[in-house]
């Protein structure tokens, strides 16, 4: 008999009408509760639900760094003991950064981590908790290894995930890569043979990222500052960042006069990493394909300049954590 993880966080998932306005429900809660194990009893799964924050949890848009990292912990503890999957009901406001920071800490991981949620409530007609929660409690039970997010019939991966839509079903779009279906296939097999991995190890990398409190994850935030570039638009600098992310121009396309002044705020030796964004998130985008043109004109004046390749901005973000 295997062993899952549920996670619950929040979100509109775990929300019901409260009058004509959605909201957090401890009895949507109950009701997914329920929902989740039946369907892993008839898979002769056990379930271990988690409630890190309560019942009904968080709004997405408040989960900081420190309850990411208060998260990893839980999953690493569930992953050293042997289980052999993770659901994570979550909001979807936010959900692309999280898988991000996950895909960050569990890159090898040999079982699969799934995060999903819903666009509407359980009690609304029609509704999408009902698709996402059962597809992705499917895809808990196979063989897939990593982390995705399962949402509207669609895995994608967690460092590849942009939420694209506020209120369709239908909800995120992969960046730089292409979903894998769920087909009816998976669920009469109950696996996906040609994905199988043998069982992996936690990285050896995440016994640093553990031993953040969450209080220091949640500060760590303050030496990163992003800077939207619009044309006739200029960004505030303080000259305290230790990186800085760019969004608005590409690698070759910033204005020389915005550049100036970044180049000029920040005196040698205390010069931030800079990250280049472009608006356009597909393809890869190199400063160092450019003479003073763009990110290469900071990098000739000394700063270490990062392209965004073709991540969402979300893996970025999470990517920047010190």
């Amino acid at each position: 008999m295997g062993k899952v993880q549920v996670i619950f966080t929040g979100g509109t998932i775990a929300s019901g009408f409260l009058g004509e306005r959605k909201g957090p429900d401890p009895s949507a809660s109950k009701a997914l509760h329920e929902s989740i194990s039946s369907f892993f009893a008839d898979k002769e799964m056990e379930v271990e639900c988690i409630e890190p924050w309560g019942i009904p949890g968080l709004d997405s848009s408040n989960l900081d760094p420190g309850h990411w990292i208060e998260m990893t912990r839980a999953i690493d503890e569930a992953v050293r003991e042997g289980i052999d999957g993770v659901l994570i009901l979550h909001g979807t406001d936010t959900m692309a950064h999280t898988a991000a920071w996950l895909s960050l800490c569990f890159s090898g991981v040999g079982i699969p981590i799934i995060l999903t949620g819903s666009q509407l409530t359980l009690d609304y007609t029609p509704e999408d908790v009902t698709v996402n929660l059962r597809g992705a409690a499917q895809v808990v039970c196979s063989d897939l290894t990593g982390v995705w997010i399962y949402c509207n019939w669609k895995l994608i991966q967690g460092n590849r995930a942009h939420k694209a839509r506020a209120q369709h079903p239908d909800a995120f779009v992969p960046v730089g890569g292409m979903p894998l279906y769920f087909t009816p296939e998976w669920a009469r097999d109950g696996e996906i043979a040609d994905l199988a991995h043998p069982r992996g190890r936690t990285p050896h990398s995440l016994k640093k990222i553990l031993e953040i409190s969450p209080d220091n994850a949640r500060r760590s935030g303050k030496s990163i500052r992003w800077a939207f570039f619009s044309p006739g638009a200029e960004p505030l600098l303080s000259g305290d960042e230790k990186v800085l992310a760019l969004l608005g121009f590409g690698a070759g396309n910033a204005p020389t006069s915005l550049l100036e002044r970044i180049a000029a705020a920040y005196p040698e030796g205390s010069r931030p990493q800079v990250i280049a964004c472009s608006q356009a998130e597909g393809d890869v985008k190199d400063p160092s394909a450019y003479h003073d043109v763009g990110m290469a004109l900071l990098s000739s004046r000394g700063f270490d300049v990062w392209g965004q390749m073709d991540y969402p901005v979300e893996f970025i973000h999470r990517y920047t954590r010190p």
